[in-house]
């Protein structure tokens, strides 16, 4: 099927959607933290990116910026479930989909939601 890279400092989270999305025949690439998340998109381009948004090092806003700027027809959904920061969920939101999310979701969220939009973001 396709090739997924999750983003998510949150193991656990990673563990949940890489069994999920391999469940459905993807193939799974975590990491951990947005500069490592970079580097292998460069590396190894992937059909889909599902991107924690508050993360250390590099947070999804800055991946998906930064990655909007190298490629072109990128598919994204983002997941949060707030921060830390002060923003709330639904502006950072706003913010992640004018800069290129097709998809957000927040944490906590049904992952049949979530791979229903897989489903159409890669067909």
């Amino acid at each position: 099927m396709a090739q997924i890279l999750v983003i998510d400092d949150d193991r656990s989270m990673c563990e949940m959607l890489r069994l999920a999305l391999e469940s459905e025949g993807h193939q799974v690439v975590t990491c951990h933290n947005g500069e490592e998340a970079v580097a292998h998109y460069c590396e190894e381009p992937a059909d889909l990116i599902i991107t924690d948004i508050f993360m250390p090092i590099k947070d999804g806003i800055e991946i998906i910026l930064e990655l909007q700027g190298r490629f072109s027809n990128l598919k994204i959904i983002v997941i949060s479930g707030g921060g830390s920061t002060g923003v709330g969920t639904e502006d950072v939101f706003v913010a992640a989909t004018e800069f290129g999310a097709d998809y957000a979701f927040k944490k906590p969220f049904r992952i049949e939601e979530l791979l229903q939009a897989v489903k159409k973001l890669l067909n």
